[in-house]
């Protein structure tokens, strides 16, 4: 994940850049074709490693005087192709629609609709979806099948096809796009507004008129700079805040106050951070008799292990009883549910529940990492088990509310073995760490702050359907009552661990290092958000109802939990993404643990 900046736009009024363009046709039939001189209908081209040298694997087919279709066939060496379109993203709106016929024999592989909306810059890719899932295959005639997906705000184009994984034919016909509904043949095509090229003078007054400055010298000033923050969020039900880096030192001391004051003045009590849920209820269970240091460096992610996080753990240790507090974690982790799961289940004395706890823990124990088939088997199996675990404790009437969230939690954990077996969407680790929080707003009296990454507490999806869906999912459940908090740097440092996939392993162990936030040639919103001061809240709610600066698309820097690289810069409507900002012109990495 990555977070993009603004770059500066220059000191001469830029005018608002509007493109007209002339309402074009598509050809989603196939039928403009010339068969006698081109291998491909009009407009549409290949993808995959099908040879197709003579128009032989991927081209246009005539069933009767009118219609053409698209067919593709399998060569001997080729492991797929597509038979695809490319349209310009010159609209708006929030989900996309594809609707296909498809007729297909002897497929071994797969048969189906694809579709990929991509952006510009690095991060192409802003939304995927296809069928292969679905496991199509074998023998069957015309049927017309569908899929869709959020539409992103940022796309500049629109690719659709037909697409055979291994051995077979298939023929593809009557391709149609809608975008929230309405068939892209007939929309008008709207213009887009682009950062680099609006009126600087009028983007500088927006954010000045809606931000209040943070004075960051003294500690009492600090406090009373987030007074206007803490007052709008004092009646939401999730708060979020995020981070550009998860290795930011101001970020996290800011997070801290804003925490204290939203547990100390306004009542929340639930406390969710982007980590493991297993771990973290371990180290609740061992808060009050172990050291500290020792509990981080087992049960937090590396990034986390930093003299700031343990000084909002310390504080939480002396305060979660006094102010009935509770800590979750809302990421998946594989390597101690059980653990958790015994702890609040061994008191129950049952012989059934005991044969069927021996059951998962002799399939976990089993779990073969690198043989991806007794993997899919083995896991599979556990969420099976976790069924018919949670099954009795219902019939026998021991299922608890803490049972129950442990429970849910091991069945999202293993959700998408499940989903493959069943043919099911695939859930991306965003739509379930929304789950797992959702889960625990359903108590009426949590009230909850998170602490996550920009790049997942967003209001909308920045990046292929999978950036910005956890902040996507809540604000779609929650509305108002989900609030969002930005956090953006320009420069300074940052600290970061060479593991880019976190969950690969249970040795919480990375060396946490520090590197210099890169400068970038991109007009990115950092840039922008600088020339304002070296440290402001910007109230974005307000900001939008003020001006069109929600449609303006512009480069913004999302780092994860690696070292940046060019693939860390987004185009979004960065005004749009965020309920409110906190922005801090320079800033300096965390402290490791140790040091």
């Amino acid at each position: 994940m990555t977070f993009f900046k603004t770059a500066c736009i220059g000191i001469a009024v830029l005018v608002l850049h509007t493109t007209t363009y002339a309402q074009e046709k598509y050809n989603l039939n196939f039928d403009d074709f010339d068969s006698e001189n081109e291998f491909m209908p009009e407009g549409w081209f290949k993808w995959g490693n099908y040879e197709n040298l003579n128009g032989e694997n991927l081209t246009g087919e005539k069933l009767d005087e009118n219609n053409y279709v698209g067919k593709v066939v399998s060569d001997q060496k080729g492991k797929f192709g597509c038979i695809t379109y490319k349209i310009p993203a010159h609209y708006v709106g929030d989900t996309i629609r594809l609707s296909g016929r498809i007729k297909y024999e002897n497929v071994k592989g797969f048969v189906g609709l694809l579709m990929r909306v991509d952006g510009s810059g690095s991060n192409k890719s802003l939304a995927f979806e296809s069928m292969q899932k679905l496991k199509i295959k074998g023998t069957n005639d015309w049927k017309e099948y569908t899929i869709m997906s959020p539409y992103p705000v940022g796309a500049e184009s629109i690719y659709v096809g037909g697409i055979l994984a291994g051995k077979g034919i298939a023929w593809f016909d009557d391709f149609k796009i809608t975008i929230d509904g309405k068939d892209i043949q007939e929309l008008k095509k709207t213009p887009k507004n682009y950062l680099k090229d609006y009126n600087a003078d009028k983007l500088d007054t927006a954010i000045r008129d809606n931000s209040k400055p943070i004075n960051l010298s003294l500690a009492d000033s600090l406090f009373t700079s987030l007074d206007p923050l803490i007052e709008r969020l004092g009646n939401k039900k999730i708060v979020a805040i995020g981070e550009s880096t998860h290795g930011t030192s101001e970020f996290y001391q800011m997070r801290e106050i804003i925490t204290k004051r939203l547990i100390e003045e306004k009542d929340f009590n639930l406390f969710v951070l982007e980590s493991p849920y297993d771990d973290i209820e371990l180290l609740n269970k061992d808060l009050l008799e172990k050291p500290l240091d020792g509990l981080i460096k087992k049960h937090l992610l590396s990034i986390y292990q930093t003299k700031e996080m343990k000084s909002f753990l310390q504080w939480y240790k002396e305060n979660y009883l006094r102010n009935d507090i509770k800590f979750k974690g809302c990421d998946d982790s594989y390597w101690v549910f059980y653990e958790v799961l015994i702890d609040n289940v061994e008191d129950i004395n049952d012989k059934k529940l005991n044969r069927l706890l021996k059951e998962l823990k002799s399939n976990i124990d089993k779990i073969a990492i690198g043989n991806l088939k007794k993997e899919y088997k083995k896991n599979t199996a556990i969420y099976n088990n976790i069924l018919d675990v949670e099954s009795h404790l219902k019939a026998t009437n021991n299922l608890n509310e803490k049972i129950e969230e442990i429970i849910f939690n091991g069945k999202n954990t293993y959700i998408n073995y499940a989903n493959m077996k069943n043919k099911k969407q695939f859930q991306s680790r965003d739509e379930i760490m929304a789950e797992r929080i959702s889960f625990f707003a359903k108590n009426k009296s949590n009230k909850i702050i998170v602490w996550a990454h920009n790049a997942h507490i967003s209001n909308q999806i920045i990046a292929d359907n999978e950036i910005g869906v956890m902040g996507r999912d809540l604000k779609k459940e929650f509305g108002e009552a989900y609030h969002s908090i930005g956090f953006s740097t320009l420069e300074g440092s940052y600290s970061f661990i060479d593991e880019k996939f976190i969950n690969g392993d249970h040795l919480y162990t990375d060396e946490l290092k520090k590197a210099t936030l890169e400068t970038t040639e991109n007009h990115l919103w950092e840039n922008v958000l600088a020339l304002n001061g070296s440290a402001f809240y910007l109230n974005m709610t307000a900001l939008r109802k003020e001006s069109n600066l929600d449609a303006v698309i512009g480069p913004t820097k999302l780092i994860g939990y690696s070292k940046e690289t060019n693939m860390d810069i987004y185009q979004t409507p960065f005004m749009n993404i965020f309920d409110s900002l906190v922005f801090i012109k320079k800033t300096s990495a965390t402290t490791p643990l140790d040091e």
